[in-house]
Formats: structure tokens, sequence, C-alpha cells
């Protein structure tokens, strides 16, 4: 029942979003049933890998839908739509990871060349995100200093979950400032845990 429960909610949040980007497919014509298929496959894929999230607006995003024959089984519940899906995420993973590797090694190596963690972590500078900054003062034995970013960091996660993945090679999993009670459900730590330092080398 859970699953059925699941599946309708993904189903009607798909059927939504791909009507926000055709929303002149109704007077084609196609079985109703082609959201349930939609659904049943994302909820598959995440469950087959964590990685790929239970987001069915990005799930309709990432699908070169048509402009002008909208086709919602050929858009959303082919083999083709969940490959293209699971690629997408990962190159935005990748990406992700990039950029917060890319902020850690700059806060890093000013520390390196002696500026104090504060100074580099309250820095004015646009360089470093909150979630960067959380890093970094995990990484240093900081726990004062992540407790600060926290919040933001949270939100910075909010923004886009994916950022989990992103800090797999740059902070324990239970060092991240959102929990992960179990797949896909997210708890806001209220306490940074100790944290061994360890470098991207």
């Amino acid at each position: 029942m859970l699953t059925l429960h699941v599946i309708d909610n993904l189903a009607d949040r798909i059927e939504r979003a791909y009507l926000r980007r055709q929303p002149h497919w109704r007077l084609g014509c196609a079985n109703p049933r082609v959201w349930a298929a939609a659904a049943a496959t994302l909820l598959r894929m995440h469950r087959s890998d964590p990685k790929l999230p239970l987001d069915p607006e990005l799930y309709v995003a990432v699908q070169p839908i048509g402009v002008s024959l909208a086709d919602p089984w050929e858009d959303l519940a082919e083999a083709r739509s969940a490959r293209r899906f699971r690629r997408r995420v990962h190159q935005m993973i990748r990406k992700l990871r990039g950029e917060l590797e890319g902020e850690v090694r700059l806060a890093e190596g000013r520390i390196e060349q002696a500026e104090t963690v504060d100074a580099v972590l309250l820095s004015r500078t646009r360089s470093l995100s909150p979630l960067g900054r959380y890093i970094v003062a995990c990484r240093h034995g900081r726990p004062d200093l992540a407790e600060r970013f926290r919040r933001q960091a949270q939100e910075q996660h909010q923004s886009c979950p994916l950022y989990r993945h992103a800090c797999t090679r740059l902070l324990p999993r239970n060092a991240y400032p959102v929990l992960e009670i179990v797949a896909g459900l997210d708890f806001p730590t209220r306490a940074v845990l100790g944290i061994p330092q360890f470098s991207l080398n």
C-alpha cells in the first residue's frame, strides 16, 4: 500500500510537471496510465541507486520533450528516458563535486599559506559557499565554526539534495549537515560530530 501511495504521488507530480512543459497536451490522446508507468520507473531507479533522487520535476526537466508533437509515453516511460535521467543526475553530481573540491582547495591553500582557519572561513568572499565553509571547518577540526555555517549549509542542500552525494569524498557520511534517516528522508542535524582531518589527495 505504501508503494502504491508513493507511485500515486509521484505520478501526480510527473503529470503536473509535464503539463507545465506541454500545456496543450490534453488536446492529444494517450492512456493516463503513462504517469504511473513513469512514476514506477523513477521509483525503481531510486531504489536500485539512491543517488537518483525521487524528484519528479527533475525527471521531467531533463527529458528533451518536443514542442510540437507531445507523446508522454515516449518522453517519460521509455527505457531511454530512465537512462537519460541517470546520466544527467550523475553529471550534475560530478559538477557539484568539482565545484566543492575547488572551494576546499582554495580555502585550504590559503590556510597552508599561514592564514588562520577563522580568517579564511569568515572572510566575505563569494568563492566559498556555506557548504564549502562547513566542509573546511569540519576537516580542520573546528566544530564551532562548522556550527556557524550549518543552517546555511542545510539551506544549500535543500536547494539541491544532490550535494549530499557530491560531498562523499570530502566528508564522512555522518558529518554531512543533513542526516539521512532512510534513503530519501532528510533530517537536519543540530550538532557537528567530531571529524578527523584528511586531505583531498
